[in-house]
């Protein structure tokens, strides 16, 4: 269930940024119908945040559950005691 919710955060932060970038904003506005408010120079800054979050989030996730599963294992395994 935690891994789970970890996941579930995880999508929610990448949709979060995705509605902060101006190119989001305009699709989102030309699927829906309703006007365009994008302003004159876009916002490159918003659209490298969520470029890096997204292509670097699966993977720090998975080096953070390896290692607390490898420490889980470790500090509970039988020869510890």
């Amino acid at each position: 269930m935690l891994l789970m919710m970890a996941i579930f955060a995880m999508m929610s932060a990448g949709l979060f940024y995705a509605s902060r970038v101006g190119e989001v904003q305009d699709e989102l506005a030309v699927l829906t119908g309703s006007a365009s408010a994008s302003p004159d120079a876009p916002d490159r800054v918003a659209h490298l945040v969520f470029l890096m979050f997204t292509y670097t989030s699966p993977l720090l996730l998975a080096m953070l559950l390896g290692i607390l599963h490898s420490w889980r294992s470790l500090r509970f395994s039988p020869r510890s005691r």
